[in-house]
């Protein structure tokens, strides 16, 4: 046999597709073919060669793959052999013998290379599309209503809003409570006495349809004899004016007294700061049991009207020339709307346009830019009002649950100096040093009060925020920044200091609580040790602001214990919900908070009722809540607990019905008007108000037994019949609930 016989014969290589050698057609030799592109088979083009059967058992097919692999074919080969490469080459061409194993190995390798780079994109442009649908998925939870720590009251229209660090926001997730003051209410003593109280109302509605307006030479024409004038206004710069300054008392002393000594001089500026220095103390000052209107008590009447007094003294004012007496009176009108809870649902709106007003004002700006426009006594007291209206306008934010305006706002005026009045003159030119922090003055709580003023206001904005829930370690760093200031706060031994040394405490360590609630409350998810820690915590601020409103009251200083209600009315539904859930291993602490915070809770909300004669919707929620938890702790005496949750109340409102007045027609009045000025309603005629007694405003005696009751059954609080018609409240529509 010959060399060439012997010779294995050279595979002669396919230049046709499989599809196309077939059915014994020409074919392009392209990847796909022209025949296999116009028989719609593109994608079942390929060539029987080794390699190529191997690549398609590999790789999906994938016209554009095979394509890339195909010209990446033609260029590997056309530049290893140096020469230029045919239009189109199949893959048998890498079968030929005139290519190294060395050349053949570096195309293999590009092949891989770029093979690897089509698989890539692939998954990135399937990664992408996997990323779009989750995008998709997140955005259509985002779109479903979550759990959230706040409440939003009513429907419609006619809602309202309350936030995280309302007090209002706790009922929203205490449902048990509500379920059962129904319970306890249907066919009560106090559902009768409800029935009746409204029928009173509104056959005094019906008398006094129309709207009355009380028209008056001057404002001095509202206030009472000297005697009472002189209590109340001393009982408002022992107490207010310790926290919140606006007057300079030097300067008021000396024109009070000249107001005093000669009745015919008209001054109309002292007129309405005494006014409303009335207004603020009427409500807070050691009295007897005072009568009652059905409005309310005849001290809350008697301080509506001089609110309303204040309010046509203010419309007559130029905002041209304004006037220290006219900021004056703005800032003490808050604090009166605030004690005797006036306009409760608008005292937020009336704070933001103070505000407003006072930003328009430039108070937010440093006096010392003004250069001599302004006095050095003038820019002292500037520095006052600001800093007083910054600490209404947080705990009105506080209080209604939404973020403070002064987070978004820049001020560069400095703090009140740390000086008592009389250091203070109206025409000195220097003003004197700050006093050290361990040294008590006029304007020491508010000297203080700016220091933790920016960490104030980002709580208020990060505990209210409707995008972002504090992390556990947020509510850590923020607890050690609080604890700090805490620490930091002076102890003085001036008998001046008591209510600022209180108002200093209560509004850092409120924060305590409302940082904590959520957890606490289980609002918000928690690890076990999380729960345990944010409830010791909530348990432990809530008793404290309870004892600090405790030892005020107990001092006969009811200033704060009317202001700050939301204080102790949170702290105890706070309690409430803790220990009505607690755990085995939170009963003890739970149970010992409890029985020793409600009782005083309830003591405070009863004192704070009987003074104004309004508010009795917050105290049923304690009582109730306190009847609700007693239950779980001791079930056998259901039934006793729940005749006592009612009992409460309606001892509490037999005792004002039984002081109740027929009203007078500056009790009836809607408007106060000045002379000159064209009312719109029809007047009556204006009389001089009746002398309030001195002996009202002397120590009352008051004592509230929360386990005492009464046989009596003729009265009740004036909203308490809205559960008349209530319907039983669904599980998911919690948020919208009426109270």
């Amino acid at each position: 046999m010959t060399d060439t016989a012997t010779r294995q014969r050279r595979q002669r290589a396919v230049l046709s597709c499989n599809d196309c050698r077939r059915r014994k057609l020409a074919c392009d030799r392209g990847l796909p073919c022209s025949r296999c592109i116009k028989g719609n088979i593109a994608d079942k083009c390929a060539y029987s060669s080794t390699e190529a059967i191997e690549i398609s058992a590999n790789i999906a097919p994938n016209s554009t793959i095979k394509r890339q692999l195909s010209e990446s074919t033609q260029a590997d080969l056309g530049a290893d052999n140096g020469s230029t490469p045919r239009k189109r080459v199949g893959p048998s061409e890498m079968m030929r013998s005139d290519i190294s194993p060395q050349d053949h190995l570096n195309s293999l390798q590009r092949q891989v290379d770029r093979l690897e780079k089509a698989l890539d994109d692939q998954s990135f442009s399937h990664s992408r599309r996997i990323s779009n649908h989750f995008d998709r998925f997140k955005d259509q939870q985002a779109e479903q209503p979550k759990q959230q720590a706040g409440l939003l009251k009513g429907r419609h229209y006619a809602t309202f809003f309350y936030g995280p660090s309302s007090s209002m926001a706790d009922l929203a997730h205490f449902p048990d409570l509500r379920s059962f003051m129904k319970e306890i209410y249907q066919n009560s003593r106090a559902q009768r006495l409800a029935q009746d109280l409204k029928e009173v109302e509104r056959r005094e509605d019906s008398n006094n349809s129309a709207r009355r307006v009380l028209s008056i030479q001057s404002l001095r024409d509202l206030l009472p004899d000297r005697a009472t004038v002189d209590s109340l206004v001393e009982t408002y710069l022992g107490t207010f004016e310790t926290t919140y300054r606006i007057v300079h008392l030097p300067t008021f002393r000396a024109s009070y007294e000249d107001f005093w000594n000669d009745e015919t001089r008209q001054d109309t500026d002292m007129e309405a700061l005494v006014l409303a220095m009335l207004a603020c103390a009427a409500c807070t000052s050691p009295h007897e049991v005072p009568r009652y209107y059905y409005k309310g008590s005849t001290l809350y009447n008697k301080a509506v009207l001089w609110i309303k007094g204040c309010e046509a003294w203010l419309k007559r004012q130029s905002n041209k020339h304004r006037t220290l007496a006219s900021l004056q009176v703005r800032c003490m009108r808050l604090i009166a709307l605030a004690t005797i809870t006036y306009k409760r649902k608008e005292y937020y709106q009336e704070v933001q346009t103070h505000m407003a007003f006072m930003r328009s004002s430039g108070m937010h700006r440093d006096p010392a830019i003004a250069g001599n426009r302004c006095s050095q006594f003038e820019g002292e007291m500037r520095r006052r009002l600001w800093a007083t209206s910054v600490e209404l306008e947080l705990q009105a934010s506080i209080d209604k649950g939404t973020p403070s305006v002064l987070s978004g706002l820049e001020s560069d005026c400095a703090a009140p100096r740390n000086i008592d009045d009389a250091l203070l003159q109206v025409d000195t030119e220097d003003l004197p040093d700050s006093q050290s922090e361990g040294v008590f003055t006029d304007s020491s709580y508010l000297h203080l009060s700016t220091q933790s003023l920016k960490l104030r206001i980002e709580l208020c904005s990060v505990v209210n925020s409707l995008q972002r829930v504090p992390t556990f370690s947020d509510c850590l760093r923020y607890g050690d920044m609080i604890e700090k200031c805490l620490r930091t706060l002076p102890v003085w031994e001036d008998s001046r200091a008591l209510q600022s040394s209180a108002l200093l405490n209560l509004q850092l360590r409120q924060f305590l609580t409302i940082l904590h609630t959520p957890r606490a409350l289980k609002i918000e998810p928690a690890k076990a040790h999380e729960f345990g820690y944010s409830v010791i915590i909530a348990l432990e601020s809530a008793s404290t602001l309870t004892t600090v409103h405790e030892s005020l009251s107990t001092s006969a200083n009811f200033a704060l214990c009317c202001m700050r209600n939301n204080d102790y009315l949170r702290a105890a539904l706070l309690i409430c919900h803790i220990a009505y859930h607690a755990s085995e291993s939170k009963t003890q602490i739970a149970k010992a908070t409890f029985d020793n915070c409600l009782e005083k809770a309830l003591r405070l909300r009863n004192e704070l009722v009987i003074r104004l004669g309004r508010g009795g919707h917050a105290f049923w929620y304690l009582s109730a809540a306190y009847s609700l938890v007693s239950m779980r702790y001791n079930p056998l005496q259901s039934a006793t607990f729940k005749l006592q949750a009612v009992d409460r109340v309606s001892k509490l409102f037999y005792t004002m019905l039984s002081l109740l007045d027929e009203p007078n027609e500056q009790s009836m009045a809607s408007e106060v008007t000045l002379e000159n000025v064209v009312p719109a309603f029809p007047q009556l005629n204006a009389t001089l108000s009746e002398p309030l007694s001195t002996r009202s405003f002397t120590d009352a005696g008051l004592q509230f037994d929360p386990v005492a009751f009464s046989g009596s059954s003729d009265w009740m609080l004036d909203d308490f019949w809205f559960l008349d018609n209530a319907q039983p409240v669904a599980a998911d529509d919690q948020t919208n609930m009426l109270f």
